[in-house]
């Protein structure tokens, strides 16, 4: 049975604030629950509904939340149904513990060459999702997200993420709190712009952080003021600009080549 006050607590969960407060997020679906059981995160409960082990997929779900010991409330479809934020649920829903991850924690990780990827206001949870689905997939070490970028822990940004968000350390941090340590660690800041060179005029690339921007307005002027160098994708046909995803995942892929 899920208590009233669990019961709140998920529907809670869908706000920003409420995942600040309790340091905690939901994860839903077969898919995304089974990477974040892979993972080193905390998973502090579950809900399942009966129909989960329809499937021997579920069945096995099931079976290694149970084997590692996690509170597994068991409810009606149809309560599953009116807890779940997508049209259609698969049967569980999971609350995972947030990470605690900061720039001091990173440094301690990342040695010799790395690229990071900065998330300048990208407001959009599937950009964002997207975002560090790619940079987990071509090697990036991390993602930093700036100011106004969308909360990491959004349901939706969990899903986008399809496992990533999970596996690959997110940072939110400023600025100002940024710059004076991408120095420290020796990183060079490459801002991302239409006009920017090609990956290939740009020298040393062993310690990068690539900046991408808002999906409208782009990179802020005191970040473009600071970077090393503008970065773009040579573009050929008549289109004037990429997605923000479509270009860092580009200019990701050649910086890690």
């Amino acid at each position: 049975m899920l208590s009233i006050r669990d019961r709140k607590l998920l529907t809670a969960l869908e706000r920003r604030k409420a995942r600040e407060r309790e340091g905690a997020f939901r994860a839903e679906g077969v898919r995304v629950v089974e990477d974040l059981l892979a993972s080193d995160l905390t998973v502090r409960w579950v809900v399942s509904s009966p129909g989960l082990k329809a499937s021997k997929r579920g069945e096995r779900l099931v079976a290694q939340v149970e084997e590692r010991g996690i509170r597994n409330h068991q409810i009606s479809e149809t309560e599953l149904e009116s807890l779940a934020d997508t049209v259609t649920p698969q049967g569980i829903i999971a609350v995972g513990e947030i990470p605690q991850r900061d720039l001091a924690r990173l440094a301690a990780i990342l040695a010799g060459d790395a690229v990071i990827l900065v998330l300048d206001a990208v407001q959009d949870p599937g950009n964002f999702g997207t975002l560090v689905r790619t940079a987990d997939a071509v090697g990036a070490s991390a993602v930093i997200a700036l100011p106004g970028t969308v909360d990491s822990w959004n349901s939706k940004s969990v899903r986008a993420a399809a496992g990533s968000l999970f596996r690959l350390p997110i940072v939110r941090t400023t600025w100002p709190e940024l710059l004076p340590w991408l120095r420290q660690e020796d990183f060079r800041v490459l801002a991302s712009s239409a006009e920017g060179d090609p990956i290939s005029q740009v020298g040393d690339i062993r310690r990068v952080a690539l900046v991408v921007g808002n999906e409208g307005a782009g990179i802020s002027d005191e970040i473009f003021a600071n970077a090393d160098r503008g970065v773009g994708v040579p573009l050929r046909g008549h289109a004037e600009s990429l997605n923000v995803t479509a270009a860092a995942a580009i200019l990701l892929y050649e910086l890690l080549r």
